[in-house]
């Protein structure tokens, strides 16, 4: 699949879930996935009225972790009995990306049972939104029928969401949109901190650090999309949790450009590393935990 056509749906979930919007829908190869879809190294971009955000996938998280050799956690996702408690859209809205980001996490762990019910936490959702046209039984079938290869899987949810994305966007629901990747982007914060927490490491940690530089993004999502003051309270939250981000340090080292002759493109890159206190450590895991709560209460 072409960069193009990812779409970054929250974070979302699952795979790219990440909501990653484009602009122009460039044929899809069947069954390929972006590389970078895979890289716990990459950011996506998500793009709401012309405007480019970059918000890590929650897949990409997922990938870290297992590669760590972390053993899965059924305790760090979401109640899926909770799903139908979920009345109003914002409520539901947020807690799509929530059991987006906990479907993709199971689904890597090869967690077949309960990605089975995330997924329905996950259709009971978008029915309620208006989205069940991209999540039907045709998705359903497909998805039970690959439920054993994870790359096939992840291709399905990333075709389902980018469609139920389309419609949001087409129809002028960008508020929606920008709540399923606040919650997606919310859960995998969530479960970077408390495996970090049971399994101290510095890869993590480095993940958690660069959210500095993605929960500005956050921030003036929620602003821009904002209707009737709907997400006051959240962005208040998330504007505090920042007060914790911005006590993280960046560091940056420069890598020489690599330029192609024949296309004459030059890539620019570097290597970024954090520094972040047990302090800030802690700061930022118990704010996130206490926004998560306020999320997923129904």
């Amino acid at each position: 699949m072409k960069k193009s056509g990812i779409q970054l749906f929250l974070a979302i979930s699952v795979g790219s879930m990440c909501l990653t919007s484009c602009e122009n829908d460039a044929p899809i190869e069947d069954n390929v996935i972006d590389k970078e879809v895979f890289d716990p190294n990459s950011s996506l971009n998500t793009v709401f009225d012309g405007k480019i955000f970059s918000v890590p996938s929650p897949v990409q998280t997922a990938y870290l972790i297992k590669d760590l050799n972390l053993e899965f956690d059924a305790s760090l996702g979401n109640n899926v009995d909770l799903a139908s408690d979920y009345v109003t859209e914002y409520q539901q809205s947020l807690n799509l990306g929530v059991y987006g980001a906990d479907l993709g996490y199971s689904a890597l762990y090869d967690q077949k049972n309960t990605t089975l019910k995330y997924l329905a936490a996950v259709q009971n959702l978008t029915s309620q939104l208006g989205l069940d046209a991209a999540f039907n039984d045709n998705f359903l079938e497909n998805f039970e029928t690959n439920s054993e290869d994870d790359q096939k899987m992840i291709h399905l949810m990333s075709e389902a969401f980018k469609q139920a994305d389309n419609f949001l966007k087409n129809g002028d629901r960008k508020a929606t949109s920008a709540w399923i990747l606040t919650g997606g982007w919310i859960e995998s914060l969530h479960f970077a901190c408390q495996l970090n927490a049971k399994h101290p490491s510095a890869d993590i940690k480095q993940r958690i650090g660069e959210q500095k530089q993605t929960i500005g993004s956050i921030v003036d999502i929620l602003t821009e999309y904002n209707n009737e003051g709907m997400n006051d309270q959240l962005i208040t939250d998330i504007k505090d949790l920042k007060d914790s981000f911005d006590k993280v340090v960046m560091n940056y080292e420069y890598i020489a450009p690599e330029t192609n002759e024949e296309s004459r493109i030059s890539n620019f890159r570097h290597k970024s590393s954090v520094e972040i206190t047990e302090e800030v450590m802690k700061e930022i895991e118990t704010k996130i935990t206490a926004i998560r709560a306020t999320i997923i209460k129904a």
